[in-house]
């Protein structure tokens, strides 16, 4: 058992082990995989390739746990809201840790945890309020590389506010954030078993997790491959499955707007462009604008996107399926507006960067088809489409991606009780919506 040291973040002796059953444990077979910052390659720590049988461990604990302490409402939002007091106070330690982990700028990163803290705490009063939310049982959470923090404190910490375990296998691209909370919840006294993490491949901890039928439920943030699999699995295992399909944020443009409006679009959503994972909560990949102010919006977006700085992706083949997807779009009839050639790094080999992309694909007719066939939206890639009717907005966002997504709304002239998100808010961002409390609830996995 490794002691604790009281440190604020997790050290590098942390970093090489699981959490599990409250110790901090090697795995069964002594493999590592290197952490690189995406942005310049630097290796910001190693961390364990785990195995089924660590899996199996880190189940047994989260079924393991003392009932008593963690079935308590009361004392579970005491011990919730103490690690959000805590992560609030250690803002500039996971600020440059989120930095090291995704790319993110400073500014950014403190932009995307302030928002995530919010969420949270949002949470703990929306869903602990629910009684149809309570339940015990211990529940599977994979998550994807694009905003690890903002995962963990979403759908994981959902799962806990509910009063269940949670074991979490982070992704291989993003773990430290997830073992950052992990330490943080230690420190402020969960119970042993009630948070326990795993680290390693998808095809050795997250196939472990997605095949087991020991679990009560299973939330999988993933590539379409991966949520495949899961579903796949679901019948033969009987567990519960929840899923978040990524990049469902939209901005949605009526008529009657003024420039200032637009330019206040625009600005945001070159914000959602630098916060550029599509698999966490904040960022934004589609402008809906109607066709009779479209030439002014494009204006507005290509200045505002034309100086968002080149986005670090975790790996060159994540570039090659972002890149793959810009060219699908334009080869369907798709205009890119904003696209500068890839600054490839021969010095940072891991850092691959990525330009941001503006690509107008037309009217909703045609625009539908295209944003569903094009794949998973990743990247600093913002695609823009043209309506005329509400009809056009139900077409282009009929799917399960945009029912799990978040719209803003600018402008006046139609009412939008016809679009089915999970929380609409006039002129207000993902990380607005988010920082204000109000949230959808599919962010939460539920």
């Amino acid at each position: 058992m490794l002691a604790d040291t009281g440190t604020a973040l997790p050290t590098d002796d942390v970093y090489s082990r699981n959490y599990i059953g409250g110790e901090w444990v090697f795995p069964a077979a002594p493999y590592e995989f290197e952490i690189r910052n995406p942005a310049d390659s630097t290796i910001t720590a190693v961390v364990p390739l785990s195995s089924r049988n660590d899996v199996n461990r880190a189940i047994a604990a989260a079924q393991a746990i003392d009932k008593g302490e963690w079935a308590d409402p009361e004392r579970r939002v005491q011990l919730l809201m103490a690690l959000l007091d805590r992560l609030n106070a250690l803002e500039p330690e996971l600020v440059k840790l989120q930095c090291g982990e995704t790319g993110l700028s400073a500014e950014d990163s403190a932009a995307a945890l302030r928002a995530t803290l919010a969420v949270a705490r949002a949470l703990v009063f929306e869903v602990e309020g629910r009684a149809d939310c309570r339940q015990q049982g211990a529940s599977g959470h994979v998550l994807s590389w694009g905003l690890p923090l903002a995962e963990m404190l979403t759908s994981v910490f959902a799962t806990l506010v509910r009063g269940m375990s949670v074991v979490v296998k982070p992704s291989l691209r993003g773990p430290l954030s997830p073992v950052a909370v992990a330490l943080a919840a230690s420190q402020v006294g969960f119970p042993p078993g009630s948070i326990n993490v795993v680290q390693g491949t998808g095809v050795d901890v997250g196939a472990a997790l997605i095949g087991s039928s020991l679990l009560d439920e299973l939330h999988v943030h993933g590539n379409p491959g991966t949520l495949a699999q899961a579903r796949r699995a679901e019948p033969r295992t009987g567990v519960p499955l929840r899923t978040l399909s990524a990049g469902g944020n939209v901005a949605i443009i009526y008529p009657e707007i003024d420039d200032r409006q637009i330019s206040a679009m625009a600005a945001k959503a070159a914000v959602g462009l630098r916060i550029h994972s599509t698999g966490g909560p904040f960022g934004q990949t589609t402008v809906a604008v109607h066709d009779s102010v479209a030439p002014r919006a494009l204006e507005a977006l290509v200045s505002e996107v034309g100086v968002v700085s080149p986005a670090p992706l975790p790996s060159e083949p994540l570039r090659r399926v972002a890149m793959s997807r810009v060219q699908r779009l334009g080869a369907d009839g798709g205009r890119t507006m904003v696209g500068r050639p890839i600054p490839d790094d021969i010095e940072h080999r891991m850092g691959w960067r990525m330009p941001p992309v503006v690509t107008d694909l037309g009217n909703a007719a045609t625009a539908a088809g295209r944003l569903n066939s094009a794949g998973e939206p990743l990247g600093p890639v913002l695609t823009v489409v043209r309506w005329t009717s509400h009809d056009d907005l139900d077409q282009l966002f009929a799917g399960q991606r945009y029912r799990a997504g978040y719209a803003s709304t600018w402008g006046e002239g139609f009412a939008d009780d016809r679009i089915t998100f999970g929380a609409v808010a006039r002129s207000l961002s993902p990380l607005e919506i988010a920082c204000v409390g109000t949230l959808p609830l599919a962010w939460a996995g539920l």
